[in-house]
């Protein structure tokens, strides 16, 4: 949760945020992004102190109404906090709900379900034509989208992210989140995408591709429209670890885990008092619950996270049924072990700052790791025919060669390419400069005007000397380049474009390269969790009558909310972010699905509304 929450008024974080020690009583508790411990530590031991000090508050928020705290409308809380869970619009009309409202603050107004619609309505309108200033400019942008299937809806969703650079910096920016009209087939898709970008006036010859999962509608469009496509290398990791787990003894082992996180998820009680012993034993980390079935490496993360608190669960009884012996423990144990190269990388590839010049060299290194593993181990054997069948398949990309050639952290590095050379990547170079008609020119100042040329041989001989002194110049700037990277490379954790950036003058067509191709990014995780966000609200059986523009509407409303709230939060991060910590949604799923709304996000909204 948010930092946001009432119960910090309480608490001050301590040991670089692992832990929350209470103000009332000074007693120390383990933080894992989740304030539900917090409020039953508060519900349990201070509940009398709490109760006078929200009087006393409430109080003091009456005698000043008159001098307003926030500039801000405070019903742009309230339309997030409706945006964000599953509560009706009809409940605006709830008269306990307007009673409750009018005893806080008798003269604020609130919302109706029609103003809030409206107000969905006015948000979309504001953030486009803001976006679209931003960016009217771009020269060159890569896609990320995916599609999601709502359980209560005969409707596909599909949510489009637009990567570009703008000095020398990566940027990205929600498009929408919008139904699919119709079955989601490539044509279809393709539509929804083309509206998209018209909203935004952005013309698809700056679109050089997308960053997707291998969908057969997705690449069938990005075909047809020649647009290049990177595989989320985060999908594909997941694809290899799930395909490790299905191994025989490895799966009997992922199934015992998965019995003991079903039953955390389904006894609150016994949760608890895990939670207590994790806290008294120091450990930290996620608790082994339930990862959604989405979630890449999720069969992964969960056994790394049974084993981070096997500790805890031993000294439970209620999970006496559910411990390994010593053979299947330490067997669990080799498999994560094994794996944690992967989970390494996947991680990387989650993050918004990678680069999709990182894939090959981080395949390359995962294919040598496979190979070094015992291959009479049916785990080795696995783990080598999965990666380098990926591997193979990544390096006869050419967007993934072009940007790992446009990244001086890996150019000519020797081993990544297998059989390719990088001769070949120079000839894909200097080709695409000659497509897209880079010009070797200052960035500022228009490019020069052509002259009016005469059919005549003559002036055909002349301009086939111009584009052959274009070629030249790409090649000697590669030749440069070359020798540039092999004396010295940027260091391994810094950004390729501050390559460019500092190197923009002496590569004119080179640096232009560089912020196209590195606009990418390894994988499309920013989609994946904004989706783990919205399913709770079109997951919702009281959402299956919204007609699609309603719900356009209120999915793209419930996005920015989430985009804020991770932009005003910073210390949250990932999925986290946006799964509040996976242990409370848990907690709260059959709340959610049932109906009910997001205690803390209304509860907030509530308190920063009757304060004015």
């Amino acid at each position: 949760m948010s930092s946001h929450s009432t119960v910090w008024k309480y608490f001050d974080k301590i040991n670089g945020g692992k832990n929350v020690k209470c103000k009332l009583c000074g007693r120390m508790i383990s933080y894992h992004s989740s304030t539900t411990v917090m409020k039953n530590h508060l519900n349990s031991f201070h509940s009398t102190e709490v109760e006078e000090s929200e009087n006393a508050a409430l109080a003091n928020s009456r005698g000043n109404r008159s001098q307003p705290t926030d500039k801000k409308d405070p019903n742009e809380d309230l339309v997030f906090a409706i945006c964000t869970s599953s509560v009706p619009y009809r409940f605006l009309k709830n008269k306990h709900f307007l009673d409750f409202c009018h005893k806080l603050n008798s003269d604020h107004k609130i919302l109706t379900p029609d103003s809030l619609r409206s107000k969905f309505s006015k948000n979309r309108s504001e953030y486009v034509d803001r976006l679209k200033k931003e960016l009217k400019h771009v020269e060159k942008a890569w896609l990320s989208f995916d599609g999601w299937e709502a359980k209560y809806m005969d409707k596909s969703i599909y949510a489009i992210f637009i990567y570009y650079v703008e000095n020398f910096q990566r940027k990205s920016a929600l498009l929408g989140i919008e139904c699919v009209e119709g079955s989601a087939t490539a044509a279809n898709v393709g539509k929804l995408v083309m509206r998209m970008l018209d909203l935004y006036c952005i013309d698809k010859s700056k679109v050089l591709g997308a960053v997707t999962d291998a969908g057969s509608n997705i690449v069938a469009f990005l075909d047809r429209n020649e647009l290049f496509h990177s595989h989320c290398s985060a999908h594909v990791l997941s694809l290899i670890i799930k395909k490790s787990a299905q191994i025989t003894h490895i799966k009997e082992l992922i199934a015992k885990v998965n019995r003991c996180a079903a039953f955390l998820s389904r006894s609150k009680v016994e949760r608890g008092k895990f939670r207590e012993r994790s806290s008294m034993l120091n450990i930290h980390g996620r608790p082994p619950l339930p990862f959604s079935d989405t979630r890449w490496g999720g069969a992964l993360l969960l056994a790394e996270a049974f084993l981070n608190h096997y500790q805890s669960l031993s000294a439970t009884p209620a999970l006496q049924d559910y411990l390994m012996n010593a053979d299947d423990l330490a067997a669990l144990k080799k498999y994560v072990n094994v794996m944690k190269p992967f989970l390494e990388a996947l991680n990387s590839a989650e993050s918004d700052n990678s680069f999709c010049s990182e894939v090959l060299v981080q395949f390359s290194h995962l294919s040598n790791y496979a190979s070094s593993l015992e291959q009479r181990s049916a785990l080795g054997r696995c783990l080598s025919n999965e990666t380098k069948s990926r591997y193979d398949s990544y390096v006869e990309n050419d967007a993934l060669l072009m940007s790992t050639y446009l990244d001086a952290r890996f150019v000519y590095l020797p081993g990544i390419l297998q059989r390719t050379r990088w001769e070949f990547i120079e000839n894909s170079i200097q080709l695409y400069c000659d497509s897209i008609h880079v010009l070797n020119q200052t960035a500022t100042g228009p490019p020069p005007k052509k002259p009016t040329l005469e059919e005549s041989s003559f002036s055909q001989f002349v301009q086939s000397k111009r584009v052959s002194s274009h070629g030249s110049s790409v090649q000697a700037e590669m030749s440069n380049y070359k020798a540039i990277v092999l004396s010295g490379r940027p260091a391994l954790d810094s950004s390729p474009l501050l390559f460019w950036h500092a190197h923009r003058d002496r590569f004119p067509i080179l640096q232009k390269m560089g912020q196209h191709f590195l606009a990418c990014t390894q994988s499309s995780a920013i989609v994946e969790r904004l989706f783990s966000v919205c399913g709770c609200i079109v997951n919702n059986s009281r959402r299956n009558r919204m007609k699609s523009s309603t719900l356009n509407l209120h999915l793209l409303n419930a996005s920015l909310a989430t985009l804020q709230a991770k932009n005003e939060a910073g210390e949250m991060n990932e999925y986290d972010e946006c799964e509040q910590s996976d242990s409370e949604s848990e907690e709260n799923r059959h709340e959610e699905i049932s109906g009910e709304f997001n205690d803390d996000i209304f509860e907030e909204a509530l308190a920063r509304a009757m304060t004015i």
